[in-house]
């Protein structure tokens, strides 16, 4: 039945990219197919409960047949297309093929089957998922509700609607959680396997849209050996699975930006939304999207391309009214008033600092991108080579300083949100920052220089 569930959550998110536009790459569709299935599905399952419906194990699989039925229903408006691509023959180019490329790619098969292995094996043991996100999602697999939960209730437990408590947490992971704890898991952390293996794929697949095949598993290869980031993606938390949709949404946009293709504008904003779908910070990087789309749009006049990258707010104002029609809440975080604390500032400054240039958490990632920036800083001055993405990077940098900022530490000592918060929230600039490395003028045309003198005759 587990089998079953994950299928479903992969033809609803591989029916998604479809409906979305036919002509992504199957590799694209493939890759993204899971990621997409499953936030949709924890979407589902919410206004299944919003409406008084039980999250039992029938109600959820008829409901994600129906989502999948409803999803094709329009694809029968564009059925000469679909037809077109359902015949056209699959043909194998091997021209860009070549040792170096299958030595990475070999390398990237042994560490993830590791990963993933490890990941599936070892049952959940970190103490944020055995504290909130996967009791979270056992429990509602129990009693097939989230908004009545009895751990919600302040008679039961106190502290619930303390500050920083993970009643107020989106939930799209802790229903995935419940999800596979409804179909007979017996531990979540397939959730997170699934995520990163797929997540894989699509990165590797959105880099060969703009570079060749081995800059695109070179760069695969370095993002997955991320010290901190490969170890956190075996764990049952919500940073990895966060950066996945996140990342992922900045890259498609950047995409859209080089292509102009609309396809990729639709893709990115559905990334973003379903960013701040796991984490309500995910918001950084719809407002540096808005920030660079906004200005793009108004310099060209095509005040259209705005709406889709705003309407990625609306999980986040799903879950708000969520919450108030059922009472979900928790005391209040964020200072709503200007105000200077230059203590508060240097303490900001200095940790965010030391993890930027820590290849402990993140290898070679920030030190890469800067390399690149510097090797392409002509390219960057004169042509805007990449400079859309390099400002959504920073703007979304910016933003995160400006929440840490904000925050009224009641819950916890700001110095261990920076050290322990913050570091995993900068999984989500990863893939980016690799993305903007392989993607600059200048290093592609050395990997096409490369290719070419490697690709088999």
């Amino acid at each position: 039945m587990v089998s079953f569930g994950i299928f479903l959550s992969f033809l609803t998110g591989f029916v998604t990219v479809n409906l979305i536009s036919l002509k992504f790459s199957l590799i694209e569709k493939l890759g993204l197919s899971f990621p997409i299935g499953i936030a949709l599905q924890t979407l589902l399952m919410l206004l299944m409960d919003a409406v008084g419906i039980p999250l039992t194990r029938v109600s959820i699989l008829v409901a994600s047949v129906l989502l999948i039925l409803s999803l094709s229903f329009p694809m029968i408006f564009c059925r000469k297309e679909l037809v077109q691509e359902i015949r056209k023959p699959v043909s194998f180019d091997f021209s860009g093929f070549n040792l170096v490329w299958l030595l990475f790619v070999i390398l990237i098969i042994i560490l993830e089957y590791m990963n993933f292995s490890r990941c599936v094996y070892f049952p959940t043991y970190d103490r944020d998922s055995l504290s909130g996100f996967d009791t979270i999602g056992y429990i509602i697999s129990q009693e097939h509700t989230l908004k009545g939960l009895s751990i919600f209730q302040g008679d039961y437990m106190p502290s619930i609607h303390r500050p920083g408590s993970y009643i107020t947490y989106t939930p799209m992971v802790q229903l995935s959680y419940a999800y596979v704890y409804l179909l007979g898991a017996p531990m979540s952390k397939l959730i997170p396997g699934l995520m990163y293996l797929f997540f894989l794929i699509a990165f590797y697949a959105v880099l060969c849209r703009v570079v060749n095949r081995t800059g695109a598993v070179i760069a695969t290869f370095f993002m997955l050996i991320t010290p901190d980031m490969l170890g956190f993606s075996s764990l049952s938390g919500t940073n990895v699975i966060h950066a996945v949709t996140a990342s992922l949404g900045v890259i498609y946009l950047a995409v859209w930006f080089r292509y102009r293709e609309r396809k990729d504008l639709y893709l990115a904003s559905l990334l973003l939304a379903l960013n701040i779908w796991t984490r309500t910070e995910g918001i950084v990087f719809i407002g540096a999207a808005l920030c660079v789309v906004g200005y793009d749009s108004f310099k060209r006049k095509q005040y259209k391309d705005l709406l889709p990258v705003l309407l990625s707010l609306s999980p986040a104002l799903l879950w708000s009214l969520f919450m108030k029609l059922n009472g979900l809440y928790a005391e209040g975080i964020a200072i709503v008033r200007l105000f200077w604390d230059g203590e508060k500032v240097e303490t900001i400054y200095n940790y965010m600092k030391n993890l930027y240039v820590n290849n402990y958490y993140y290898g070679w990632s920030f030190s890469a991108a800067l390399l690149s920036l510097l090797v392409n800083i002509r390219n960057v001055i004169k042509t805007r080579d990449n400079l859309r993405l390099l400002s959504m990077i920073l703007l979304a940098s910016l933003f995160y300083v400006i929440i840490l900022y904000q925050i009224d530490y009641k819950w916890d000592t700001i110095e261990n949100v920076l050290a322990y918060s913050a570091k995993r929230f900068l999984f989500c600039f990863v893939p980016c920052v690799w993305f903007f490395t392989v993607t600059n003028k200048i290093v592609m045309t050395g990997f096409d220089k490369l290719e070419k003198y490697l690709a088999l005759r």
